[in-house]
């Protein structure tokens, strides 16, 4: 499938890439809530949840807004594009596809599997931040053979 132009991205490929993210992801996390926790007297507080979040989402939003994706997928060569334009998404929409990752975990996980069947392979939260995945290559190491 091609959308633009490009190959859309398969599940095996964005699982690969959840799970590499996973991997950075989930100590940045602990340590987060560790020094929330610490601040306050050991115990970590809704506030300190909340802070750890958001400074997680801030990392993630980051890497989409600067490289276009997160680590994992740039590892397996993958990209997340606007899907009306096949271009870099607006902040705007990278924000809704966030915010869509919790749309698409609620129901038993089923908005990340709706891809499976979905013409565009999209999740609901590509759908709700208008983005497609798609697959452009490996980075290149920089070095000349």
């Amino acid at each position: 499938m091609s959308a633009h132009g490009m190959e859309l991205a398969g599940f095996g490929p964005r699982l690969g890439a959840q799970l590499i993210d996973l991997l950075w992801l989930l100590p940045l996390s602990l340590v987060l809530g560790t020094l929330g926790a610490l601040a306050n007297g050991g115990e970590l507080s809704g506030a300190g949840e909340a802070m750890a979040n958001i400074i997680g989402a801030l990392v993630v939003l980051t890497f989409w807004a600067d490289r276009g994706a997160t680590p994992g997928k740039l590892a397996l060569g993958l990209r997340i594009v606007d899907a009306e334009t096949g271009g870099q998404p607006s902040l705007r929409r990278l924000v809704l596809r966030y915010l869509g990752y919790l749309l698409s975990a609620i129901p038993l996980c089923l908005g990340y599997f709706w891809m499976l069947w979905d013409p565009r392979r999209q999740t609901w939260h590509d759908k709700l931040g208008r983005t497609l995945v798609v697959t452009v290559g490996r980075p290149s190491t920089g070095s000349a053979r």
